[in-house]
């Protein structure tokens, strides 16, 4: 562990310095969405959550949008670390592994392009922070107020490319009161996951607070031939922030987080030939044979300015931000194609600038509005391809054609320089027409641009044909990789909505969504822009609770024309490569229905449920990576399972001086597929996961412990399947197997 984390970690286990715990304190049970986050008490019933969906703060029960919110304590609870486990427990929700650079989906939208020109269809902001790159979006998840995951189109408020949706992750933040919290937990596979934080009042008006993990476990799966292990983590953040309040109207707060991942990484099943689906058996072992390896160092600084009642009550708000990572990988690309052990090396330093300029009036007034001006910019350099390690068969040392050796050396080598710019105009106006009903109007101009300069060596022999060697004038080329795409949109959204009753919301609003275009990334052939998406998104939704607040019950439904669909297919003009291309439309409907209920003294159950029907456009024809016309017409959408849910059932009973609370929570999802052409040795069959848990608290303890066992039935489910052409194989990845471990954690 690094010593700057360490120091962290050592410092904030002291007394006298943090705001947040993670242990209950005995109180009347909350929803799952509900525990800590900013909750309103609420004697006898459900707490109210205060939200920042809509960028002010409102009741998550008054807010006209589809959401989920879960806390730090329920994330915790859980052993919810990070984005790609969100999927575990919200069914709206899935995550996709991609070897390093996982992407999200949200009923059905999601971008599959994680090249270094595509974007998210589902950002994930940091504390209002958007990055592109998943590859570090794992070390975030601590000190968390909330995470708030926000479905459907996002764009009008929250920022650029949320056309599936958004989420948004909220750390507490310093305050005046002093104290400590941490965390410590063992487990199986020598799990070993530590948090600690603490927050320091320096004078009436400066606080500081400061936080870190280390969390470690050795690899679920052991890759034979190397002898290692993947599907492992040993990450290390730490976060420090600085708040000061010198007047009642103006407030300043700063943030830096320094993260450091270095492990394995995730790693993929093999399955030769292209297109056979093998039995996984447990999954847990299988072969590979190039070194997988995962690096990721990255620096972000934060920080907001608030100034309140400026001409009475309106509010000046400016947010930035800078980031930089460097993210060095290693993934095995041997396969049947090429006679030679090889990796596919990915090298990438991403420096990211966010800025973010908001006016608003006070919210108690008929008319409120916001209006606000906003700035993207990302540099990338990529310095990555497919690279030789060494040669088999025949080429191998001492074989008959071993003189054609091309061992420790690229195939194809990629040189790129990016810089990605998307600056925005935006407002958004609510009315209040009555007291029961209001009118929202909202609307965004986007204009991207993304540049790219730099190109692709090529080395014939070493990428596909060693034969070549013979053939001199024919060996070498290079591909100039210049490219420009420059696009401008408006989005907008209409709302209405209705409150027949205190406790009860609904609402109807239309949202035009836009994700930007790009160009191609082959290096086989120069630079082919393609368009960007858009979505038209309806929706209706009531939120409501009965039963002096003991019972919520939430419903969604929706339709979305979804066009300009961004899917990977080969082409002519890309010299028979795969690229992106928008190849046609395609409509998307359903429903969510979420339900709390608190019983008897102590008891709660969740329940959450998506029923999804995402359909593409008749006669959709799209080039497979082998050149071969599929007819996709008709076809699912990847990652859209029709019908998925999720619940849990506990009770906390008085014992032994305390509370002891059991809990019981599953998922269910029916099948679905993670490419657009529906094939069976890509699909993710049905499958029902289940966690248990056991949790005691001592009364008016400042501690708690808890015994958990995730993943009861050990199940092998995928993380994702795919069809490499390039290689002539199959590669799956996994969800973590069974895990179980003890986890304590105190408040002082």
């Amino acid at each position: 562990m690094n010593r700057f984390i360490a120091a962290l970690l050592i410092g904030a286990s002291m007394p006298a310095i943090a705001t947040v715990a993670h242990a209950q304190d005995g109180a009347t049970p909350q929803p799952a969405a509900a525990q800590g986050a900013q909750a309103e008490p609420n004697a006898g019933g459900l707490a109210e959550i205060v939200v920042t969906a809509n960028r002010a703060e409102s009741s998550a029960q008054k807010t006209a949008v589809a959401l989920t919110v879960y806390t730090g304590a329920d994330l915790a609870q859980k052993g919810i670390s990070n984005v790609q486990s969100l999927a575990t427990m919200d069914p709206s929700v899935n995550v996709t592994s991609s070897t390093g650079a996982a992407y999200v989906a949200v009923r059905g939208i999601a971008s599959t392009d994680v090249t270094e020109i595509g974007d998210p269809s589902v950002p994930i902001a940091r504390d209002g922070f958007y990055t592109n790159r998943s590859f570090s979006i794992g070390t975030s998840m601590y000190d968390i107020a909330r995470v708030e995951v926000l479905k459907g189109p996002q764009g009008t408020l929250n920022g650029r490319n949320s056309t599936g949706g958004l989420i948004s992750l909220i750390t507490n933040r310093p305050s005046d009161t002093a104290g400590a919290y941490g965390s410590f937990e063992v487990g199986n596979y020598r799990a070993l996951n530590v948090e600690a934080g603490g927050n320091v009042p320096l004078t009436d008006t400066l606080a500081v607070r400061f936080s870190g993990i280390h969390r470690q476990h050795d690899g679920y799966r052991h890759l034979t031939g190397i002898n290692i292990d993947g599907d492992d983590e040993n990450t290390s953040s730490g976060r420090v922030q600085v708040q000061w309040k010198p007047t009642t109207n103006v407030k300043l707060w700063a943030s830096y987080q320094h993260d450091d991942i270095n492990n394995v990484g995730d790693v993929a099943l093999v399955s030769a030939p292209l297109g056979t689906r093998p039995s996984f058996g447990d999954a847990k072992s299988f072969p590979n044979q190039a070194a997988t390896s995962n690096r990721v160092k990255g620096d972000r600084v934060r920080w907001e300015g608030t100034v309140s009642d400026i001409l009475g009550d309106l509010s000046l708000t400016y947010a930035g931000g800078w980031d930089k990572q460097t993210w060095n990988h290693k993934l095995d690309a041997t396969g049947p194609a090429y006679p030679a052990i090889r990796n596919f090396l990915q090298n990438e330093s991403p420096t990211t600038w966010n800025h973010e300029v908001r006016l608003s009036n006070g919210q108690n007034n008929p008319l409120f509005f916001q209006v606000g001006l906003f700035h993207f910019q990302e540099t990338n350099t990529i310095d990555s391809g497919i690279y030789n390690l060494a040669m088999t068969g025949d080429y191998a040392t001492g074989g008959p054609l071993s003189f054609l050796d091309f061992s420790n050396t690229y195939g194809i080598h990629f040189n790129y320089h990016v810089k990605t710019k998307s600056d925005a105009v935006f407002g958004q106006v609510a009315y209040k027409l009555n007291d029961q009903w209001k009118l929202t109007v909202g609307g965004r101009y986007t204009r991207d641009e993304k540049v790219r300069t730099g190109g692709a060596a090529l080395n014939y022999p070493a990428l596909a044909f060693p034969e070549w060697g013979f053939v001199f004038p024919f060996t070498t080329g290079y591909t100039d990789g210049a490219g420009r795409m420059t696009k401008s949109q408006p989005t907008w959204h209409v709302g209405l909505d209705y409150t027949p009753a205190t406790n009860s919301l609904v609402y109807a609003k239309y949202d035009r969504g836009y994700k930007s275009g790009g160009f191609n990334s082959n290096g086989s052939a120069a630079s082919i822009p393609y368009g960007p998406e858009t979505l038209d998104a309806f929706e209706v939704g009531t939120k409501n609770r009965f039963m002096g607040n003991r019972l919520q019950l939430n419903a969604a439904a929706f339709y979305f024309n979804y066009r300009g669909y961004q899917a990977s297919q080969t082409a002519d003009s890309l010299n028979g490569a795969a690229g992106t291309f928008n190849v046609g439309s395609a409509k998307i409907y359903g429903a969510e229905l979420q339900a709390v209920a608190l019983f008897g003294a102590g008891g709660r159950i969740d329940f959450n449920a998506a029923w999804l029907h995402t359909r593409f456009g008749d006669n959709i024809t799209v080039n497979d990576g082998g050149g071969t016309a599929q007819n996709i017409g008709g076809n699912q959408l990847p990652n859209a399972p029709k019908l998925s849910a999720s619940g849990g059932i506990e009770y906390a009973i008085p014992a032994f001086g305390g509370t002891l609370t059991p809990r019981a929570d599953a998922k269910y999802s029916s099948s679905f597929y993670y490419s657009v052409f529906n094939t069976y040795d890509t699909q993710s069959r049905p499958y029902v996961t289940g966690n248990l848990s056991l949790q005691y608290a001592p009364d008016g303890g400042a501690w708690n412990i808890q015994a958990f066992v995730r993943n009861v039935g050990d199940k092998v489910v995928l993380a994702n399947g795919v069809q490499n052409f390039n290689s002539r194989t199959n590669t799956y990845q996994f969800q973590p197997p069974r895990t179980y471990g003890v986890r304590f954690g105190f408040k002082i």
